[in-house]
């Protein structure tokens, strides 16, 4: 699946699968991510191994990791990672990222609405976020799209930097989700924004 498409500001991007032809792509893109943002992902990302195994371990751990690429750089990485069996197989955990440059221009709404689609053909039901309590811009954009703050676990997590931090996780139904979605792009699209 390759998608072309227009951002906000008329920037074209382009949207695939990330494969392991994209390890030194993704490295970089991690490394020019701001310090901060990098202190609340999950891995050291700034480890070229890791975002090799990261790749390589898709699909035995069932997650579905897409980017967005311009001028052959990625600018935006998100993934689903879908409970394979047990009491979690109808859930997806929803992560994603955008570069500074790219935020407020519709790439993370075009990047999740993807996911969305392949959550929908696997049958998940309900989807989750976690996020670390100082991420407010993330907190905007998922309660934009339809999460709810569902509990919060106080110093549960370590940020890069090993300070505690709360944990905050987000639930939505997935039929909430593609409301929410439908709303934002008939919005959008009445105005003539592609």
């Amino acid at each position: 699946m390759e998608k072309k498409v227009k951002l906000k500001d008329g920037t074209n991007i382009l949207i695939r699968p990330i494969t392991i032809d994209d390890v030194d792509k993704s490295y970089e893109f991690f490394l020019s991510l701001p310090e901060e943002d990098r202190a609340y992902l999950r891995v050291d990302v700034t480890k070229r191994d890791i975002v090799q195994r990261r790749i390589k371990d898709m699909e035995m751990m069932n997650v579905k990791r897409i980017i967005a690429i311009s001028n052959e750089k990625i600018i935006a990485d998100t993934a689903l990672e879908i409970g394979t069996h047990g009491w979690e197989r109808h859930i997806g955990e929803l992560r994603l990222i955008v570069s500074k440059d790219f935020q407020r221009k519709g790439l993370g709404v075009i990047m999740a609405n993807e996911l969305y689609s392949y959550a929908t053909r696997e049958k998940v039901e309900e989807m989750v976020v976690k996020i670390m309590k100082p991420q407010l811009a993330a907190r905007k954009i998922f309660e934009r799209l339809g999460f709810k703050e569902d509990v919060t676990m106080k110093d549960y997590v370590k940020d890069m930097t090993g300070q505690r931090r709360d944990l905050v996780i987000f639930r939505c139904n997935l039929a909430d989700l593609w409301q929410e979605l439908e709303d934002y792009f008939h919005e959008t699209d009445h105005r003539g924004i592609a």
